[in-house]
């Protein structure tokens, strides 16, 4: 009898220790979701200009005038999209960017 009681504590500790582990695993997941941010460029040159994210493979149009958001992570590069390769080097993602309009002539 006090094997059965001693089996059912270990079995019930290790099926709660399973339960806590996963949802530590949960919130890891849930933290890597999160540190993509938003960067805010502001085409404000004369022309139209198409670019790529290069971590994500992205590209996006930005219109004369316009201001475009693009979700990126730390240390994603921005480059000009001409042709259908990858150009210059526009920028290089920085949380510090996060929300905040970068003019294109600037960068």
């Amino acid at each position: 009898m006090k094997k059965i009681i001693f089996i059912s504590i270990i079995a019930l500790t290790l099926i709660s220790f399973n339960t806590s582990s996963n949802a530590i695993s949960k919130i890891e997941k849930l933290e890597l979701v999160s540190e993509k941010f938003d960067i805010k460029i502001k085409n404000d040159t004369d022309n139209e200009v198409k670019v790529i994210n290069a971590g994500s493979g992205g590209s996006y149009s930005l219109t004369k005038g316009a201001t475009t958001t693009i979700k990126m992570e730390e240390g994603d590069k921005l480059h000009y999209y001409e042709k259908g390769k990858k150009g210059a080097l526009i920028l290089t993602a920085s949380k510090d960017m996060h929300g905040k309009v970068q003019l294109l002539s600037k960068i």
